[in-house]
């Protein structure tokens, strides 16, 4: 029988470290590559994360100013009512003292609520 490559296999063990020789530098330049495109899609998440990070703390900010800016007008608004109230209970006791000045005596009070019917006095 005669054989190609005899039992030490020389040219079979010689094809095999030459193409893993062939194969181990690529694989490692495709490991490279593939730790720098990891590297550079991290940076883009960690860039992208500070992004938001930074839009929230401005909403934040931006929500707190709102809040403080609605807290004083609510002040400003309760104030304000208490002093229309204040007018409106001093034009009321102006105008009873005005209408007992030109009529001489003080305005009466009504004796009915509103819809309701004048009483008849008795004597």
């Amino acid at each position: 029988v005669l054989s190609f490559d005899i039992y030490p296999f020389i040219l079979l063990n010689l094809a095999f470290s030459l193409q893993a020789a062939y194969a181990a530098p690529l694989i490692l330049l495709a490991q490279t590559r593939q730790a720098d495109r990891d590297k550079a899609q991290s940076l883009a998440d960690a860039q992208h994360r500070e992004g938001l990070d930074d839009a929230n703390e401005q909403r934040q900010k931006l929500t707190h100013e709102q809040t403080c800016l609605l807290v004083g007008m609510l002040k400003q608004n309760t104030e304000l009512t208490e002093a229309v109230k204040l007018m409106a209970e001093r034009i009321e006791q102006l105008s009873k003292d005005l209408h007992a000045h030109i009529v001489g005596k003080p305005a009466s009070q009504p004796d009915k609520a509103p819809g309701e019917l004048p009483r008849i006095e008795r004597p």
